[in-house]
């Protein structure tokens, strides 16, 4: 109870000051561990005052910034293009958990009907968002993935595009599918330029469509666990190095049971960032689809 009182506290207090203006648009606001020691209270506590301005829409995380005060929508008349890029600024803080029509009204400033004249409801939306999102990432990679470098350097672009995207919106691996892909123009774009390439490399039909269709699900697979990574980060106040180091007396106590993990965990300065792992996974696609162009003549690939 005392926790919830402080944690309270701290709120008013941050969210009196982006009222008054002392901390306006674009301000950073003191972060969880100056809070922690300002006002002398655990970093968990200082992560969920920042969570609940979050929710409020009052700040919002700006990578290699920090956290700072929101601006208010106040731009030009409503269209879809506002909409959707309201909704997904709403979803890169907050998850599609957070986001809903009425969230994104409130954000704009606008009654929540409105924006049925843009969009007829949520699937439509998220299915808009994530078209939007795939489509701002196609500019910049056309040059390299419009066949004008050989194979393995566009799969290894196009991997780094997708990673890129999913660690920069956090809710869009899990917005999509493998089994049931939705209509996006754009993310078809992406299945083109692998297709394009593993069809170079000398894939036959039928296994170039399976082989794209693995390595963008290995890439989604991976950042599957982008956002419950940044909720575990915000909820404990700790990243996952700072969590397995609180965990190190429990799992000391049945590393003997598994001697292979426990000489491997006696590695200094082992990376097992989420980073490090999408680099040693592409690595081993891409050496495996090489491997596979090698040894398969062109008069034996199964169709």
């Amino acid at each position: 109870m005392k926790q919830n009182t402080t944690t309270r506290r701290i709120a008013d207090r941050l969210r009196e000051q982006i009222r008054r203006g002392a901390l306006g648009p674009g301000d950073r606001v003191p972060s969880a561990r100056q809070i922690a020691r300002d006002d002398g209270v655990a970093l968990a506590t200082a992560m969920k005052v920042l969570t609940q301005l979050q929710r409020e829409r009052l700040v919002r995380v700006v990578p290699g910034v920090g956290t700072v005060v929101r601006a208010r929508e106040d731009g030009p008349e409503l269209s879809r293009e506002r909409v959707v890029r309201a909704a997904i600024a709403i979803a890169d803080d907050d998850g599609l958990a957070a986001l809903s029509m009425r969230a994104v009204a409130t954000e704009l400033g606008v009654a929540t009907m409105s924006l049925y004249r843009h969009v007829p409801g949520k699937d439509e939306l998220v299915l808009a968002m994530v078209d939007a999102v795939m489509n701002d990432s196609l500019a910049p990679a056309r040059p390299v993935l419009a066949q004008q470098a050989g194979w393995r350097a566009r799969l290894e672009r196009l991997a780094r595009m997708q990673w890129e995207l999913y660690t920069r919106h956090p809710w869009l691996a899990p917005a999509l599918s493998m089994t049931r892909p939705q209509l996006s123009v754009s993310g078809m774009q992406h299945t083109e330029w692998a297709l394009a390439a593993l069809l170079e490399a000398g894939f036959p039909p039928a296994p170039a469509m399976r082989t794209c269709v693995a390595f963008m699900a290995y890439v989604r697979g991976l950042a599957m666990s982008v956002e419950p990574e940044r909720e575990a980060e915000r909820d404990t106040g700790m990243n996952s190095d700072e969590w397995m180091a609180a965990q190190e007396q429990q799992f000391a106590a049945v590393m003997p049971r598994f001697p292979m993990l426990a000489k491997v965990s006696e590695i200094a300065d082992l990376d097992m960032s989420l980073d490090a792992l999408f680099e040693c996974g592409l690595a081993c696609f891409l050496a495996g689809v090489e491997s596979q162009v090698r040894t398969c003549e062109p008069g034996r690939r199964s169709t």
